[in-house]
């Protein structure tokens, strides 16, 4: 700014026919480009203290209005009244005289002009990058939020999984002790993968579909085998992820809402179409379900949307009830 001043000086000296040379001239100029440029960069200082008072990310448009008449008011006032006081005691011309020739006038509307030009340049700089962090700091508040949110979706899947399981495994004990040794030694080996995997985002859909077939062979010993489970083979590779131990919760939901007995079996199915895992049932007689720890489908759908923009489908008719799972591609 105080080199443009400079430069700007000189210019209107040479437009206005001073083509002598003198080093108290040049002094002259040099310091005239100083007290105007100076005083003129003292606008940042102004623009400073209204971005930090007001709230650009809510209200960026209004902030920067304010910003734009703000500055131009300043640097107006500020040209004219340097001018007025340098033309008066350096050059000792007369007030009444001063603004009678429209060299002045004309010499203080440019230097307006080319202030504005320059300070607005780097205003919108500073006003730019201002704004920019400003979302980079909500971008990175709403991170920390989702993930915290996910960190205790996650959290309640563990509980769940046990709470069902020992219910499970009690009314065994009651009914066939050999059973219920068989549930425990499945019980421990699903409970492994749950220790592994209940702290990953995603897991290879290939692994929770083996995990799937495992949590039925446990749940056919409790339900004497009477719900059959078709799962269609998975032919992608291990960059295809989807949520982990959703079709465990899934199932779970199958098994909780729906009177499963020889005479009521349940036929589940789980298979692909297009970029989904669709697992669909039957419907029997429902149950009356008094106990829900608010987990199931909404856990699913909640973790799916913190780590993907794809929504799970669900459809539910008469007869039927059908989830899809997006499925991840992860490069």
């Amino acid at each position: 700014m105080l080199l443009v001043s400079i430069a700007i000086t000189f210019a209107f000296s040479i437009f206005a026919g001073n083509n002598t040379f003198s080093f108290t001239n040049f002094m002259l100029y040099v310091i005239y480009g100083i007290v105007i440029g100076g005083s003129i960069s003292l606008s940042g200082v102004l623009s400073h203290f209204i971005v930090n008072k007001l709230n650009m990310q809510l209200e960026p448009v209004k902030v920067y209005v304010i910003l734009l008449i703000s500055v131009f008011m300043f640097i107006t006032v500020d040209v004219f009244v340097i001018n007025t006081l340098w033309y008066r005691f350096v050059y000792q011309i007369n007030f009444e005289q001063l603004y009678s020739s429209s060299g002045i006038i004309v010499t203080s509307l440019i230097t307006i002009f080319i202030g504005l030009i320059i300070f607005f340049i780097i205003l919108s700089k500073i006003y730019m990058q201002k704004f920019v962090d400003a979302q980079k700091e909500t971008q990175k508040a709403n991170a920390e939020a989702d993930l915290a949110k996910f960190e205790t979706l996650k959290a309640q899947i563990n509980p769940h999984f046990l709470f069902n399981s020992l219910n499970a495994l009690s009314t065994l004990i009651h009914v066939d002790t050999k059973k219920a040794d068989e549930f425990i030694s499945k019980l421990s080996g699903i409970y492994r993968y749950v220790l592994n995997h209940q702290d990953a985002d995603l897991v290879a859909v290939g692994r929770e579909l083996d995990f799937a077939q495992d949590f039925a062979d446990l749940q056919a010993i409790r339900f004497s085998n009477n719900f059959t489970l078709e799962m269609e083979k998975f032919i992608g590779g291990e960059n295809t992820m989807i949520v982990p131990l959703s079709l465990q919760l899934l199932l779970e939901n199958v098994f909780k809402h729906n009177i499963i007995s020889q005479h009521k079996k349940v036929h589940i199915s789980i298979a692909f179409e297009g970029n989904y895992l669709v697992v669909s049932n039957n419907k029997t007689m429902t149950k009356e379900v008094k106990t829900s720890h608010g987990v199931g489908l909404s856990n699913i759908m909640n973790r799916y949307a913190v780590v993907c923009d794809e929504q799970c489908i669900i459809e539910d008719t008469k007869d039927k009830f059908t989830v899809k799972l997006p499925l991840i591609d992860v490069v």
